[in-house]
């Protein structure tokens, strides 16, 4: 649920945009998610397409940019990032625990259509 509400909010401030801009159509949609806030591709691309229907966005392309986590291996204490959301330490192999991430979901830029195009 917590995906279908924030991609709510997405869609609304891109029509928002596009109407501010003028645009009879969006082409093309570029989203920055945090690999541990709680969204999955499917579920993202999911509500998009089910959100922007009969919407200026209906049928745009959906482009998605995973931010890392940061994470710290059990066995050896090494720190890295990763953009997978089970990472296991690339020094020693072992399993690795979250130490934080970036929980978020942000436009990063939006291809319009305008009226003379």
């Amino acid at each position: 649920m917590h995906e279908g509400a924030v991609m709510q909010g997405i869609v609304h401030t891109i029509l928002a945009s596009a109407q501010q801009a003028g645009a009879v159509r969006v082409t093309n949609v570029q989203l920055e998610l945090g690999v541990s806030g709680h969204f999955t591709e499917e579920a993202v691309r999911q509500y998009f397409q089910i959100l922007t229907e009969h919407t200026a966005i209906e049928g745009a392309t959906l482009t998605l940019s995973w931010l890392p986590a940061a994470y710290q291996c059990l066995s050896c204490q090494r720190r890295f990032e990763s953009t997978s959301s089970a990472a296991t330490c690339p020094q020693c192999g072992d399993v690795a625990l979250e130490i934080s991430h970036q929980d978020e979901c942000s436009i990063r830029a939006i291809d319009v259509v305008l009226p003379d195009q």
